[in-house]
């Protein structure tokens, strides 16, 4: 039960900074790539919360608990 929260909650973050990530990187100055916009972090700490919601959704979910 507590995994499949866990995998609601990464799920839930990963696409707030996703969308959050994209929005403040198109609105603000554009660099290309620099990891010093807060706007680039954001995103890929969705990137990261998607990878590890998918991992935990495949591999932990049905495990049989």
């Amino acid at each position: 039960m507590i995994a499949r929260q866990l995998i609601t909650a990464l799920r839930l973050a990963a696409v707030v900074l996703v969308v959050t990530g994209f929005v403040g990187w198109t609105t603000g100055n554009r660099v290309a790539f620099s990891l010093e916009s807060p706007f680039t972090i954001a995103f890929l700490a969705g990137v990261g919360c998607a990878i590890v919601s998918i991992y935990l959704g495949v591999f932990l979910a049905n495990r049989g608990d």
